[in-house]
């Protein structure tokens, strides 16, 4: 009786084991999980945080004008200051962003009386020598060299009054040409996050 039970304990573990091994077969045949296409995810990162930026904009129709962008936190940093700018500024406040090739400060801008955005461009191409058309998502405006920067102008949708001035300066771990930031990827992409929202 006692032999009988070990050779029932031998085979019952022997297809213990067989399906074991069966098991382990089959995991290895199923076909690995398939990766999401590639141009799905756009190559951004998943923990995109929102920096936000509000100025008035206009006069008797005066409106608060909100400018999102969307940055990933381990690559930059956003704040909003009353001084301490990038360049100087005659706005009252500006947006920074830190990154490690380029530092950005957004600000807003009047047009000057009886102006608008086209005017505005023609005025820049006499008065800046090195200059070329910017676009980044569904907006076109125009940059230009002056100095140590790269100044980058765009319309805002729907503002008659008011545009947007992006200072944006390389630092020291930018060893390319000051010109070529207008057409560096990580610039146009952080850029082409930018919305507007009229409050």
């Amino acid at each position: 009786m006692f032999a009988k039970w070990k050779i029932i304990a031998a085979l019952g573990l022997t297809a213990a084991g067989a399906v074991a091994s069966g098991i382990a077969v089959l995991l290895q045949k199923l076909p690995p999980e398939e990766a999401a296409p590639a141009g799905d995810t756009k190559g951004k990162p998943k923990n995109l945080v929102t920096g936000s930026y509000s100025f008035i904009s206009g006069f008797q129709d005066a409106a608060t004008v909100e400018v999102c962008l969307d940055y990933d936190p381990e690559a930059f940093s956003f704040v909003v200051v009353e001084d301490e700018f990038l360049n100087y500024s005659s706005a009252s406040h500006a947006a920074i962003v830190y990154g490690k090739d380029f530092n950005l400060q957004l600000e807003y801008a009047g047009y000057y009386s009886g102006e608008d955005f086209a005017a505005h461009k023609a005025a820049l191409l006499e008065k800046y020598q090195t200059h070329g058309d910017f676009t980044c998502g569904d907006l076109t405006g125009i940059w230009v060299q002056d100095g140590d920067n790269i100044l980058i102008h765009l319309p805002i949708p729907d503002d008659q009054h008011s545009y947007l001035l992006i200072t944006v300066q390389k630092t020291s771990d930018y060893d390319d040409e000051l010109t070529t930031l207008p057409d560096y990827a990580p610039l146009k992409g952080l850029l082409g996050t930018l919305r507007f929202f009229r409050h």
